[in-house]
């Protein structure tokens, strides 16, 4: 029987992730050296994102390890468990006890890939459901809300020499989610699509084979010491 995220009432829950500070992690996240290199405003769309990923596991408990979500909020999360005291003090506020980050360990085999595949149309289901109309769903689960038009080398590019110039505007490698990104070599400003297999979102569904696949689960107990340092 699978655990429940938390017990506590969903809007309370809720309330508590809107007011979550990230501010700390979002300073790592824009570190050239020790983080990503984000900009503030992309850093901030994620978190955007972050925070939509923790309500939509609360909201859909039953799910919670089948939602999928982009690779960048994935890192964000990854940034935010480093710091392991605030992680651990921000789930017991949240929601009560630890939320694990349970990734994908090994080579991926083709039942993976098919299970990936599955899962990213149901994570599109439940976001369509919270979010309505696509442009809002396909934002929302990336965290990005930059316009295609104002992204082109402005405060929204991530690592200009490597983004796309578009309304994903991050690094290529890594695209989280564009409705119009192009392939680095040819971004010319432009709004066309890059190739589908770079895209981790298009108009239609979460691209499977560029979202995150981990899982979350809840512990009962803190799995992580207190007092730890802050990794480097």
């Amino acid at each position: 029987m699978q655990t429940k995220l938390t017990n506590r009432p969903v809007e309370p829950v809720i309330d508590a992730i809107e007011a979550l500070d990230l501010e700390p992690v979002k300073q790592r996240v824009m570190d050239a050296e020790l983080g990503e290199g984000w900009t503030r405003e992309y850093a901030e769309g994620i978190e955007r994102g972050y925070k939509n990923y923790l309500t939509m596991l609360v909201k859909y408990q039953d799910d919670a390890e089948d939602i999928l979500l982009s690779k960048d909020v994935d890192e964000f999360w990854h940034t935010h468990i480093l710091q392991t005291i605030k992680y651990t003090e921000d789930c017991e506020r949240m929601f009560g006890k630890y939320l694990h980050h349970n990734p994908h360990i090994g080579k991926r085999t083709p039942e993976d890939l098919e299970k990936r595949v599955v899962l990213a149309e149901k994570t599109r289901c439940l976001y369509q459901r919270e979010f309505g109309a696509a442009r809002d769903y396909e934002a929302a689960w990336s965290g990005n809300f930059i316009k295609a038009e104002n992204a082109a080398f402005s405060s929204a590019a991530v690592k200009a020499e490597n983004a796309a110039f578009s309304s994903a505007a991050i690094r290529a490698e890594k695209a989280a989610f564009s409705s119009a990104a192009i392939q680095a070599g040819k971004a010319a400003f432009s709004s066309a699509a890059i190739r589908a297999e770079n895209a981790a979102f298009s108009s239609a569904a979460i691209r499977a084979e560029n979202a995150a696949f981990s899982s979350a689960s809840i512990g009962t107990e803190h799995s992580e010491p207190r007092g730890l340092p802050m990794a480097v």
